[in-house]
């Protein structure tokens, strides 16, 4: 293992800011992301960081560590690039039975054309209220369906709840991505043929006036 991959496993002292107390509170996380307060503090996080702490430090977040972003898109081998920074604000309210997330998401994107495969840009404006129920008490209880134990869950080690908010902004993120994105309105597309791009100028392949397959219904009458 090198030392590289070998300091990224070992748990790294972390201090948050806790605007109730007005102190420093130190934490040990894993794989580490930053997520900057409303209060200009700076909260470095694993996946998972103890939801008591992240309630502690106030209802209002500013995530803008481009790793959220880009660390699926590599993983996921995503036709995906960020053209300016990636950045999302939370306000996390609790609830009797779980959390209120309402948030905003912005930023700008590069994805392939859907027409044509080059890249086309496009902003990532969202915004979202996205409720996680509390997961049982009981590790015995019965599967709650409400429950998302990937973003809200209770601490393996028995230390209280556990919130991942880079996974929940990651998914609104990726929910927010247009499915069809088109370079410019009149994008040309491929030749079907031999797949140049029409946009750069014609190809030379003859063209069919019509599907070859339909050919038998020309000239079909329809009695009415």
């Amino acid at each position: 293992m090198s030392d590289e991959v070998s300091r990224q496993n070992q748990a790294l002292p972390v201090a948050f800011l806790d605007k109730t107390r007005k102190k420093h509170i130190h934490l040990s996380v894993q794989r580490p992301m930053a997520i900057n307060l409303a209060s200009s503090a700076t909260i470095m996080y694993s996946t998972w960081a103890p939801l008591q702490t992240v309630l502690d430090s106030g209802p209002h977040y500013i995530l803008d560590d481009q790793r959220i972003w880009t660390g699926p898109i590599e993983e996921f081998a995503m036709a995906c690039k960020l053209v300016s920074p990636m950045r999302a604000e939370l306000d996390i309210f609790q609830q009797e039975d779980g959390l209120l997330v309402r948030g905003k998401i912005a930023g700008r994107v590069t994805l392939p054309c859907n027409r044509c495969a080059e890249d086309a840009e496009c902003d990532i404006d969202t915004v979202f209220d996205s409720f996680e129920s509390f997961p049982p008490e009981d590790d015995a209880a019965e599967p709650d369906s409400d429950v998302d134990e990937y973003f809200l869950r209770r601490s393996p080690q028995g230390t209280g709840l556990e919130i991942n908010l880079g996974a929940l902004v990651w998914e609104e993120f990726a929910q927010a991505l247009p499915i069809h994105l088109l370079c410019s309105p009149d994008c040309a597309g491929l030749c079907a043929k031999c797949g140049t791009n029409l946009n750069q100028g014609a190809c030379g392949c003859a063209q069919e006036s019509s599907d070859p397959r339909l050919e038998k219904l020309r000239g079909l009458k329809i009695k009415k």
